[in-house]
């Protein structure tokens, strides 16, 4: 029953385990391939210390009037620029701003390009929403195939050395049936955490909710809304909140503006640790920005246990939580589900193939000149013993 399930599952959903396993691959380095590939959007002349982000940021605000500007991307590296997102007719838009010249630099789509292509088929499966949740149940379904496989070919610990091993001199089914059983158990762990924590992260509201509950708070809670908003009263400028957010969390940076689409929504400004091992970092400051005062504020630092391991989903699933070696790792991993479902169809294919030539072979040599009852009773078990094999 096992190995059926096993079966199955790889040869009818085996093909999107590998188009994800490559996409991610490749997007484990997205951003260094995307400021190679687009340094017309990304590369910048620094001129100051300081970067105009009140002055760009009201640039992208009146040049896309009666859209909404929900995000920025602040520089990542001296001269880079800065990256806003707007919503346009439920399209997301990129604009890319010069912080020093205030040049629009060039704007595309959120998923233009191949790399944008291959995020949205990694994350969505092309689907919007409705990918992204199945996306979810299929690695909940890589689960399950990665400890049927270890079910199946887990030889013990005294063997386990030569399991790991794929015969030079050997058949070509032996081999092949070789690498995969090796691949998977050399793979095993890693393609388990990258499955854990793909799916955690789309269902993240009850895993992180799950977390905290096991292991202990405080969580991240959503920011609240403000109350009392006077007709007079005028926001401030990003940069003012911005530094009254890097005040309230010492030692971090900014990395990510998220601004109000309504007057009662706080300005957020996520900030990044130098030690964090998450590329966007995993604190959190939310501002009255009209005020200035802050709402609430989110230490990474004093996270609760739960919060600190749901705070790893994304650096375990991209390797950044072991640094440049972690990635290489994860990008390695990415190229295992191909091997392994090339060398599973072909195991299955010539197993397939051995059974349908021993079948033909059996009826061939059901004399003619017997028994007709005797013949007719044979065929009928052979019939019936290829009939269970193939179900």
């Amino acid at each position: 029953m096992i190995q059926k399930v096993h079966l199955w599952i790889g040869i009818i959903i085996g093909l999107f385990f590998s188009l994800s396993g490559l996409s991610g691959s490749i997007l484990v380095f997205d951003d260094e391939l995307d400021v190679y590939f687009n340094a017309n959007l990304w590369r910048v002349e620094p001129q100051s210390d300081v970067m105009r982000l009140d002055e760009a940021t009201h640039k992208v605000q009146s040049y896309f009037t009666g859209h909404a500007v929900l995000l920025a991307r602040l520089p990542r590296e001296p001269d880079h620029s800065i990256e806003y997102w707007i919503k346009k007719n439920e399209v997301l838009e990129q604009v890319y701003v010069d912080p020093w010249t205030l040049e629009i630099l060039g704007r595309r789509d959120e998923h233009a390009g191949f790399l944008g292509f291959l995020h949205d088929l990694h994350v969505h499966l092309l689907a919007d929403d409705y990918g992204l949740f199945v996306n979810g149940i299929l690695g909940l379904i890589l689960l399950l195939t990665v400890l049927t496989g270890l079910w199946l070919a887990w030889p013990g610990w005294r063997k386990l050395v030569n399991a790991l091993r794929v015969p030079r001199k050997s058949t070509r089914f032996a081999s092949w049936f070789a690498l995969h059983r090796s691949a998977g158990l050399i793979s095993m762990l890693l393609l388990f955490v990258v499955a854990l924590t793909g799916a955690a992260m789309v269902f993240y509201k009850p895993t992180n909710a799950a977390l905290v509950a096991v292991f202990g708070g405080p969580g991240l809670s959503e920011p609240p809304l403000i109350e009392h908003i006077e007709p007079h009263d005028i926001q401030k400028l990003p940069s003012a909140l911005l530094r009254t957010a890097e005040s309230e969390i010492p030692g971090a940076n900014a990395t990510w503006l998220r601004f109000p689409v309504k007057p009662e929504m706080p300005f957020v400004v996520r900030l990044k640790y130098p030690d964090d091992s998450h590329p966007n970092g995993t604190s959190y400051v939310a501002l009255n920005s009209f005020s200035g005062d802050v709402m609430m504020a989110h230490d990474a630092k004093s996270s609760g246990t739960g919060q600190q391991i749901a705070d790893m989903k994304y650096p375990l699933h991209i390797g950044t939580a072991a640094g440049l070696s972690g990635r290489m790792l994860i990008f390695v991993t990415g190229f295992i589900p191909t091997i392994l479902f090339v060398t599973g169809i072909y195991t299955w294919w010539f197993r397939r193939n051995q059974t349908l030539n021993k079948t033909a072979t059996s009826f061939r040599s059901v004399s003619l000149d017997s028994d007709p009852s005797v013949a007719e009773n044979e065929c009928n078990v052979i019939t019936e013993h290829n009939r269970k094999n193939q179900s």
